[in-house]
């Protein structure tokens, strides 16, 4: 068996307040080679970004406790060292669409998701983002 070094691995900050899909979704991103941290609710992960761990990418969702993963999107717009966001919904209206195009994310993705689309996503997300490898 080949050892695997996760600090050449892309580190993604996952932010979701339902506890079985971010348990799914960081159990997935791990075992498509991506390492990952996890948040509960929007102010944890603003909190993680003002630390300035580096990470690759984060996902969050839309509506969480606390703060909006908008909300955190959009505090991020004068942050030079930002990182690419993947927003998730399960209310993909138009609006919610056009709002996280305006703050800046990089993709939009309404629940329910297949797993494989999210995979694609990070990956093809990654790729745009000259700052990380490919796992």
């Amino acid at each position: 068996m080949e050892a695997v070094c996760l600090d050449t691995h892309p580190h993604i900050l996952l932010a979701e307040d339902d506890e079985a899909l971010r348990d799914l979704l960081d159990f997935t991103l791990t075992r498509a080679g991506y390492l990952v941290s996890c948040c509960t609710n929007g102010l944890d992960l603003l909190e993680r970004l003002a630390e300035g761990d580096p990470f690759d990418l984060v996902i969050t969702d839309l509506r969480m406790p606390a703060l909006t993963g908008l909300e955190v999107l959009e505090s991020q717009l004068d942050n030079q060292q930002s990182v690419p966001f993947i927003c998730m919904t399960a209310f993909g209206d138009r609006k919610t669409h056009e709002q996280a195009e305006l703050f800046g994310a990089a993709a939009i993705i309404d629940k329910p998701f297949d797993l494989d689309e999210m995979i694609e996503l990070v990956r093809t997300t990654s790729l745009r983002n000259p700052h990380q490898a490919k796992p």
